[in-house]
């Protein structure tokens, strides 16, 4: 079950680990997407395998419209795939990548939907405040970005169209001051 305070636990210990390892290490995501692992196999139940990456964890390929993905979180019964969910954490730069996060979004989910018979949802976790680092200097931001509600009214248009491919079946934002 969602519980806040362990949520917020392991959005820290990712922080942290986006602080050691860098940006691009996909350490930092690990105790995010355990943590919904762990969400996910209390939902559904333990007649369902959930697959991502963690310690002793792969996530799993699943095979798109366009081209094969490897999904954050993948639920399957009888290793059929049945339900998928993509994370995003934006650790930094938000205004600036605002555009290519929801493009890509939508093309996940666009290629995963598509074949019309696996849901995909999109989790979205943005920081209040958040650093914007120049590119030769990851370790002091030059500013912080305010994440106001202008900047995820896409989201929400998008939660309010009509169903198509590229609409996620179900979407969370999580941001916290």
């Amino acid at each position: 079950m969602f519980n806040e305070k362990l949520f917020i636990v392991a959005v820290e210990e990712s922080f942290r680990k986006y602080k050691e390892r860098g940006a691009r290490s996909t350490e930092k995501l690990k105790p995010i997407h355990r943590y919904f692992a762990e969400v996910l196999k209390f939902i559904w139940g333990s007649g369902f395998e959930v697959h991502y990456m963690g310690a002793d964890a792969k996530e799993l390929k699943v095979e798109g419209k366009y081209y094969p993905k490897d999904i954050d979180i993948t639920i399957t019964q009888h290793k059929k795939p049945i339900f998928c969910l993509g994370i995003k954490f934006v650790t930094s730069n938000y205004k600036q990548n605002a555009n290519n996060y929801f493009e890509s979004m939508m093309g996940e989910t666009a290629n995963i939907q598509a074949l019309g018979r696996l849901p995909y949802a999109q989790l979205i976790i943005l920081r209040h405040e958040t650093p914007y680092y120049k590119k030769n200097d990851s370790t002091n931001p030059s500013k912080i970005e305010i994440v106001k509600d202008k900047d995820i009214l896409k989201y929400l248009n998008l939660v309010f169209d009509s169903v198509q491919a590229h609409r996620p079946e179900y979407i969370g934002i999580l941001t916290k001051p």
